[in-house]
Order: C-alpha cells, then sequence, then structure tokens
C-alpha cells in the first residue's frame, strides 16, 4: 500500500491562513508534531503529520470553540490562505468561473491537488442539494470547513455542510446552497 502524503501546497496554504498568528508557542508545537515552519516545504507530508497538526492548530487558535467546530473554522481559514498559493490561485480562478455544482462535480480532482489518496462520490439530491462521500474523513470539521468556505469562494450562498454518516471507510456529507 502506497504512504498517505498530504503535498506542500497544502501545508503552504496552511502556513499562509496563519499570518499574523504564528506566535513561538505554535512554531515549537508544529515542530514538535513534525512540521517546521520555518524550513524550506518538502514536498509531502505523511497524513498523520497533518492531522495532528490540524488538531493542534484547531485547538491553540479556538480554544473557545468544540473540537470539530474549531477544525472547521481552521478548514475555512485555510481555504482564504490556499487562495494566496500558485496552486490555490488557479484553482480559486476556475472555482469563481464554473461555480459550485461544477466545483461539487470536480471535488475529487481538487483535493488530489493536495494529497495522493483522496477519494469521492457524488449524488445529485436536488439542484443545489448533493451527498458527498469522502474517503479518510479523520478529519470531519476539516471537510466541513473547506467544502463550506469554498463553495461560497465559488459563488454558493448560504453554503451548508453537515456529516450524516461516518465509518472506517470515509463519511457522507450533506451540501447545499442557494443559487
Amino acid at each position: 500500500m502506497t504512504e498517505k502524503l498530504i503535498f506542500a501546497q497544502t501545508f503552504e496554504g496552511l502556513l499562509r491562513s496563519l499570518t499574523g498568528k504564528l506566535t513561538p508557542r505554535l512554531a515549537t508545537g508544529l515542530r514538535e508534531r513534525g512540521f517546521d515552519p520555518a524550513a524550506a516545504l518538502l514536498p509531502a507530508y505523511p497524513q498523520p503529520v497533518f492531522i495532528e497538526v490540524v488538531s493542534f492548530l484547531a485547538k491553540e487558535l479556538h480554544p473557545g470553540l468544540a473540537p470539530e467546530a474549531a477544525i472547521c473554522a481552521l478548514g475555512r481559514g485555510f481555504m482564504d490562505g490556499y487562495g494566496e498559493t500558485m496552486v490555490g490561485r488557479a484553482m480559486m480562478a476556475m472555482m469563481r468561473l464554473i461555480g459550485p455544482r461544477r466545483t461539487l462535480e470536480r471535488v475529487t480532482r481538487q483535493f488530489r491537488t493536495g494529497n495522493n489518496f483522496s477519494e469521492t462520490r457524488l449524488t445529485p439530491v436536488g439542484a443545489t442539494e448533493y451527498h458527498l462521500w469522502v474517503n479518510e474523513v479523520r478529519l470531519p470539521g476539516w471537510y466541513i470547513g473547506i467544502l463550506s468556505r469554498g463553495l461560497e469562494l465559488a459563488g454558493g450562498k448560504d453554503v451548508k455542510v453537515e456529516l450524516i454518516h461516518r465509518d472506517a471507510a470515509g463519511g457522507n456529507f450533506r451540501v447545499s446552497w442557494v443559487a
């Protein structure tokens, strides 16, 4: 089995979302979890490092929120930071051009710009409502955050993303917006 990797541009987007927030305490905590924010980015990092980094940052940056809500908030901020990366700028421009429905239809390809393992299945429920299954859902709040903010950036209004089922294989989300 191939090692599950998170690519450098994902960590770059995460770092960009931390502009003005990266304290020495946060930097130390990130290094302790396998990611040195002061070093050159590696081409990729093991998935467990990413999970530890996201969990740590969510707790530290959003201490007043429940863990999943904090991870969701971090994911939403990540999307804005990712939009400042070279890969993210191109992706965001395309998303604005094609809108939320077609963005969601291309979500596997978009997730695969950040890792080597994401798979999805999309099932239409209505014109602006879908069920989205994603494999490897370790942090459901992350997906809620990145999907909700991403679809907003693609032009969706009143975007709602809700986890409706999760098991060892993945998670199923209900995704909707107002056109």
